[in-house]
This record gives C-alpha cells, structure tokens and sequence, in this order.
C-alpha cells in the first residue's frame, strides 16, 4: 500500500489488517490504534475484516464468476479491494451498493493505480448486478457442497458433518460465519452479578442471561449505545473480563469451592484462574501451570488482585512437574491445547490455518497432559478435561484412553443444562455446537479418582 500514514476510513483500516496478514486479530488491533477512527468505524472496520476473512472462499467464487482471469493471479492489494467490496455487496444489506463500489474504486485508485481502479470497478459492478451465490448444501454435495457454500475448507465440513450430521452442520456453517455472542464474567468476589449487570444497563448497555446457567456471566445483547469508557474501565480493573459462556461453563461444571485447592493447567493468560479465584472467595489456594512465559507475565500481574491467593508454576505440563511438597489437589481443570475446530466463528482466520493433521497431533499432546494433572490430583478429587474442539480424537478418545490406562479413575456423568439448545450428551461427557446461538464447540469430561 502507498500510504505509511493512520488509516482514514473503516474500508482502509480492514484493508491495511487484510494486507498485513498473520493474525488478523492482532493486525487489525495495530491498525486501529493508529487510526482516527470513532467507535462506530472501528466496529464497522473490525466487521469488514473478520466478514472478508469468514466469506474469503465463497467471495473468491463469486468474484470468478466476474474475472476473465484466475483470481490468484491478480495483484494482493487488488484482491483484498475486491473480497471487501464484495463481502459489502453480497453480506452486509445495510450498505448502499454505490457505496461499497466507489469505495472501493477510490482505494483501488489511491493505494494502487488507475488499472487497479478500473477493475475493481468492472468486476464490483458486475458483482452488484448479478449478486452470485454457491447454491444451498445438500447431502449429495457432501463437504465439498458445504465446504463452498459456508467458506470453509472441506475437511473441516467433513468434520462437522461426521460428527453433527449433515443437517446440523449446515446449522453450524451458517451460524460460525455471523458475529459471536459476547459475555462478560462479573468478579463476584467484588461485586454481585446484580451489581455488574444493573450497572452496564445504567451506562447504556442491553445485557441477557447465558443459556448455560452460569451465575457471573453477562451476555451483551447490544453495546451500540453503550458508555464504553465505562465498560472499559471495569475490564481493567478486573471487575469484568471477556470470557465466552462456554469457557465460564468449564469453571461452572469444575465447581471450585472455599477451602481447595486448585491445579489449573494450561492456565495461559488466567481467564479461567480469575473465574476459580473469585468462585473460591479468597479461601483456599489456586496453582496455575503453564509453559509460556508471555502468557504467565501476564498471569503474574493479574494475579496480584484475584481473591484467591495463586502460585505460578512455570512447565511443560505433559512431563513431571512439582506443585509443592506433598501437595494434592482437590480439583484440576485440564484446558488442554487443541486444534480448535470449535472456535471458527470467534477467531476469523484460524480456519484458513488449520490442518487435517492437527486433532491427531494435538491428541498425543493431550493425553500427556492429562496424565500429568491427574497424578497431582487426592483420591476423592475431581478433574475436568475440556478442549475447544469438536474433534472426536480430541475429545472422547483421549478420555477414553486415559480411563483405560488409568483404572482409579472414572467418569462422572453430566447433563446439559434445561432448556439450553446446541449442547449435547456423548456419552458421560458434554459437547457444545459451534455457531449455535453465537456461541463456541466445548467438550467437557468430568473424571474423578477413587477414594
């Protein structure tokens, strides 16, 4: 691109982040910083990019339908220009077609050149004309049909069908390419969930109630009019933090109480260290392990306002590690590492960047890990094994296997909560739907050791 200088404009914003590459999330956090933009672009901004990245394969289709060339071929600043104005075109009713087409044209004019511009506009024109569109999934299309049609690539559609069925994974294809539900967790050791929610409804926001019965969780139902210097300054103080209903749900199912002591495993950056800490009230003990030191910085810092007093252990929690000397724990949380297939609809480009290979791979990691917290958990504990991926191999297999080489231990039966869609029995375990009412794919697995 031409232009060092901020971005302008919403459309240059997410096309710098596009143009960037790598994590679009943390690309676009860059870009935005830098741009003059209001609350009102930036959300506009931050919706351009994640849509393009989302629709990026079915967007490729139609915009072939319009091209005399292969769309690899063309230039990467024109192409990018092309998937956001056809993402406004085809998926964003409430932008004036005019206007995604002349936008677009001026980019293609002022960071590229006339031929750019010229282009871009044939091919947007064209593309408002025809508005081209994969037809509907049906079962003899197979992956490959849902593959096209939900911009996904088709073994990852195969995964969801195997698992899901057709029907539901056409369900599920839709849903991850609209916007995720946004929750918040209240620290109820600082205040009530009342409280938190009384307090962003006074500053403008409309707040629901999770489906998944968790007390301390806020669903934003809409923060168009919200006072965000408000809602920003109670997430950095630490009296809300941003966290999916269904990661709130692994610590709700986990049901740390006063007096324990908790391993949590794969703590990372201490989402779900927080949601334990407050849960516990200051009595008891969290120990948090962990291999990434960025991660555990932040942990560190956080960590000096949870409730709960919370060491840090610095390990790979697939091998030995030490907690303390003769130290057990009452309960583990198990956040395993993992391929991920159940958060597409949150993280935009991930999908692009998985591998067929990867629930395998991550398995043997899993089962590693697993094994380790289980050594350090007291007969008559509980643990809970839970990933964000609807993989099979991932999810039931290693907890299969672990039960299988581990005979003191066994699997606690749960149940989806009443009344709650998109989340499903397998076996003695629990699995959440990705997309389904904007949430995430979690498997949850409740294992407890004999006395």
């Amino acid at each position: 691109m031409k232009t060092r200088g901020p971005a302008t404009s919403a459309r240059a914003a997410a096309l710098r982040a596009l143009m960037l590459g790598g994590d679009s999330a943390a690309a676009l956090d860059r870009v935005l910083k830098e741009a003059h933009l209001d609350s009102r672009d930036r959300a506009f901004a931050t919706e351009l990019a994640h849509g393009t990245l989302k629709r990026r394969r079915t967007l490729i289709w139609a915009l072939q339908s319009a091209l005399r060339q292969p769309f690899e071929k063309l230039d990467t600043l024109l192409q990018w220009i092309l998937l956001i104005g056809a993402y406004q075109l085809l998926y964003l009713e409430r932008v004036p077609a005019h206007s995604a087409v002349d936008e677009s044209v001026t980019l293609a004019r002022t960071l590229g050149h006339a031929g750019l511009a010229a282009t871009a506009n044939a091919v947007l024109r064209r593309i408002s004309r025809e508005r081209p569109q994969p037809p509907a999934p049906t079962r003899e299309g197979g992956a490959a049909a849902l593959g096209l049609y939900a911009s996904l690539p088709d073994w990852i559609a195969q995964s969801y069908i195997d698992r899901f069925g057709f029907e539901e994974a056409s369900k599920i294809g839709a849903a991850i390419n609209a916007a995720p539900r946004r929750a918040l967790r209240a620290d109820i050791s600082r205040w009530s969930d009342a409280q938190a929610r009384n307090a962003l409804e006074q500053a403008g926001f409309e707040t629901a109630y999770g489906a998944l019965g968790v007390p301390e969780c806020i669903v934003l139902e809409d923060s168009s009019h919200g006072d965000r210097r408000a809602l920003n300054a109670a997430i950095d103080d630490g009296r809300l933090t941003v966290q999916s209903e269904e990661s709130q749900y692994a610590v709700h199912l986990l049901a740390p109480a006063a007096g324990e002591m908790i391993l949590d495993v794969c703590a990372g950056r201490g989402v779900k260290t927080g949601a334990i800490a407050a849960r516990m009230h200051g009595d008891g003990r969290i120990i948090a392990v962990d291999d990434d030191h960025a991660k555990l910085k932040t942990l560190a810092k956080a960590s000096e306002r949870l409730a709960t007093p919370t060491s840090i252990v610095h390990a790979d929690a697939r091998s030995s590690y030490d907690v303390g000397a003769a130290t057990r724990a009452d309960a583990a949380l198990v956040d395993a590492p993992c391929s991920g297939l159940g958060i597409l609809g949150r993280r935009a480009d991930a999908r692009w960047r998985k591998q067929p290979g990867d629930p395998a791979r991550f398995a043997r990691v899993q089962a590693g890990i697993l094994a380790s917290a289980a050594h350090h958990v007291k007969p008559g504990g509980r643990l809970l094994y839970v990933t964000c991926s609807t993989a099979p191999l991932e999810d039931e297999s290693v907890v299969e296997g672990f039960l299988v080489a581990n005979p003191a231990w066994r699997a606690r039966p749960l149940s989806p909560p009443a009344d709650a869609s998109g989340i499903t029995r397998v076996g003695d375990a629990l699995l959440s739907e990705p997309g389904i009412n904007g949430g995430d794919g979690f498997f949850y697995a409740l294992l407890e050791r004999a006395t």
